[in-house]
């Protein structure tokens, strides 16, 4: 979004965008629910668990990382190289009761782990909190992409394990009453996102991509080009994960198999038809 905005992408498609950031996946739905914003980015389980459990009135209209964007980040002196390593740790994460915490239960139960058996803190999602697993305050924490490439570039001893739960990693919600009133807007937005991101995920001059966006916003880290540039070029695979024939598709068996996990792991309480959570039609008219 920060790269279509700051080529002109949003404004060729007659929007007139504001961007914000959200503390956390919770509350960037939050925002939306509240009239605040139109669309929101947002974790997909945790979406899931607010649309089925509370029935909160959204609707996905895209998936932009199609795999988790989170890491199990700990240091190579005493490594997580499963969940079966994390009972008894101390693990740090952004928020409680969001994305995160929803992407480490369903991995431990998965896994025959007792998530309760992990002391959850709260702490910065950034390279910086390694250093409380340095200091031994934590033997773990959950950080996204970027934490975790800046953690990996600033320190030799880091150790990440991608946190791959099944579920669609990151999607776009919106109202669908919003939707239905005015369909073009949203349509306009997905046609715009999608230029920007297969763009970025096809470049071979990142470079120019970051300086287009350090134009315009200002970003953590963007001062570091080669660090960014990883950054960039991880994430973008997470998007393409699924093939870019599905890059912000809404893949109907991934959502399938997402009900059929939290439904079975006790995370909602019921099973809806998966198709009724998600709309491809936005896109599909974005991208003929």
């Amino acid at each position: 979004m920060l790269y279509a905005d700051a080529a002109g992408y949003y404004t060729d498609e007659g929007l007139d965008m504001q961007i914000e950031s959200a503390n956390g996946a919770a509350m960037a739905a939050q925002m939306v629910l509240a009239d605040q914003m139109d669309v929101g980015r947002t974790g997909g389980t945790n979406y899931i668990v607010s649309r089925v459990d509370n029935n909160a009135p959204l609707i996905s209209i895209a998936t932009i990382a199609q795999l988790s964007p989170f890491f199990i980040i700990s240091s190579d002196e005493n490594p997580v190289t499963g969940v079966q390593d994390m009972p008894g740790r101390t693990v740090g994460m952004a928020s409680l009761g969001g994305s995160m915490e929803g992407t480490l239960d369903l991995l431990m139960m998965a896994g025959g782990q007792d998530p309760s058996s992990v002391n959850k803190v709260k702490v910065a999602d950034s390279a910086a909190s390694f250093a409380l697993i340095e200091a031994g305050r934590a033997g773990a924490f959950i950080g996204n992409t970027s934490s975790m490439i800046k953690a990996k570039e600033a320190r030799p001893n880091v150790h990440a394990v991608p946190m791959d739960d099944g579920m669609p990693g990151q999607v776009y919600v919106a109202r669908p009453d919003d939707i239905e009133a005015n369909p073009d807007k949203y349509v306009a937005f997905l046609r715009a996102t999608h230029k920007a991101a297969l763009e970025i995920a096809t470049s071979q001059d990142l470079g120019a991509v970051i300086d287009k966006i350090a134009s315009v916003h200002e970003v953590n880290g963007i001062d570091d080009p080669e660090t960014a540039k990883i950054d960039l070029a991880t994430n973008a695979e997470n998007w393409m994960a699924k093939g870019e024939e599905n890059l912000l598709r809404n893949i109907p068996e991934v959502w399938e198999q997402a009900i059929e996990r939290l439904h079975e792991a006790g995370m909602i309480k019921s099973a809806p038809y998966a198709s009724t959570l998600y709309t491809n039609d936005l896109l599909d008219k974005a991208i003929a």
